[in-house]
């Protein structure tokens, strides 16, 4: 009988494990639900973009320059060119946050950085990529141990702040709660493995 509950209870804390995994799954913001148009910040519920420099606006334009960006992309050289920063802040905080970015073929190259922040603009991580003048375009990505407050990515090189940006992905950070739920369940599922062996 008690092996029995045991067991029960185990296969019920993990698919309350497997829940709670889902729910911190990555997110991906594509930018397709945003009209074009000249924006001075975004919001998509926990995650807000805004561009840190000139009069802090930018575009979200059509464009297919090649994957891993294609449609709504968004774009700062033509309200505001030169190498200023996009910035995403993370209510709750990140674990982890990519972005993919990349350009028309042309005969320049285009140097492009990806930074993580903690709540005290500590520097957690960083990417840094060079997408040649034929391409291809790449996905920069940063990840950390220590909660993500806000990233900023931007180019710099020949035309700064020329090129395209898409698919910013995050995953959010896992609440104390699911922690303690994640080591009771291991714990109850190892109970009952070593009490059906016995």
């Amino acid at each position: 009988m008690v092996k029995h509950s045991l067991s029960k209870l185990a296969l019920s804390l993990t698919v309350a494990l497997g829940t709670a995994g889902s729910a911190l799954a990555a997110t991906t913001i594509d930018f397709e639900s945003t009209a074009t148009g000249t924006y001075s910040s975004l919001g998509y519920g926990p995650v807000s973009i805004s561009f840190l420099a000139g009069s802090g606006t930018f575009d979200v334009q059509n464009e297919n320059p090649g994957p891993p960006v294609s449609d709504h992309v968004l774009i700062s050289y033509f309200t505001n060119p030169g190498p200023g920063s996009f910035q995403a802040t993370f209510s709750g905080g990140a674990s982890s946050v990519s972005i993919g970015v990349n350009d028309y073929p042309s005969s320049d190259t285009d140097d492009v950085h990806l930074r993580a922040y903690d709540a005290v603009n500590v520097l957690l991580a960083s990417d840094f990529k060079v997408i040649p003048g034929s391409g291809p375009g790449v996905t920069l990505t940063v990840s950390s141990a220590t909660p993500i407050a806000r990233v900023e990515w931007n180019q710099t090189g020949d035309y700064p702040g020329s090129v395209y940006w898409d698919n910013l992905t995050y995953a959010p950070v896992p609440e104390p709660g699911t922690y303690a739920l994640m080591g009771m369940g291991l714990g109850l599922v190892s109970l009952a493995r070593r009490r059906k062996a016995v």
